[in-house]
């Protein structure tokens, strides 16, 4: 009887069916973070696509406040519709001059940002200072400001 106890024989096999259930958690697991990530970069990336218009008006509003508070002629010239750069030159806008030192940029908000096919419209605040409506129109694939778009602005 000592024996029997000691020695009591090969192990028993794994209750049937504990494996396969073992492996559809993991691969169900699996699948469902796959799907969550998928879902996730998704998102984001309706997200990113459907603001990146937006993200560019902001930005070309921003740089043309700058511009102008750095007195850069050219670089505001570089950031307007073809019929309003044409305007500035001919009222005496100079297309070489770079101005002053960025030291000279003030603190710029783009906000209240309404599209319409290529017109845009975007209101600039800045500290001290009456908020402002620019509009702008998509030239070549870039947003400029172009001030005529006031005639027709986006709803």
């Amino acid at each position: 009887m000592y024996d029997q106890i000691q020695n009591p024989g090969p192990p028993l096999p794994p209750a049937p069916g504990h494996g396969q259930r073992r492996r559809r958690f993991v691969l169900l697991a699996g699948a469902l973070t796959a799907l969550a990530v998928f879902t996730g970069a998704a998102v984001y990336g309706v997200h990113w696509w459907t603001h990146r218009d937006e993200r560019q008006v902001s930005s070309a509003v921003t740089e043309f406040a700058h511009a102008v508070d750095r007195e850069d002629s050219a670089t505001a010239l570089g950031l307007m519709c073809a019929e309003e750069k044409q305007s500035a030159v001919e009222s005496g806008a100079s297309t070489t001059d770079h101005g002053l030192a960025s030291r000279y940029e003030r603190p710029v908000k783009t906000s209240d940002i309404k599209i319409s096919g290529d017109l845009a419209r975007a209101r600039l605040t800045r500290p001290s200072q009456q908020p402002a409506t620019l509009y702008l129109r998509k030239e070549g694939g870039t947003w400029k400001l172009c001030d005529p778009e006031r005639q027709s602005p986006p709803q």
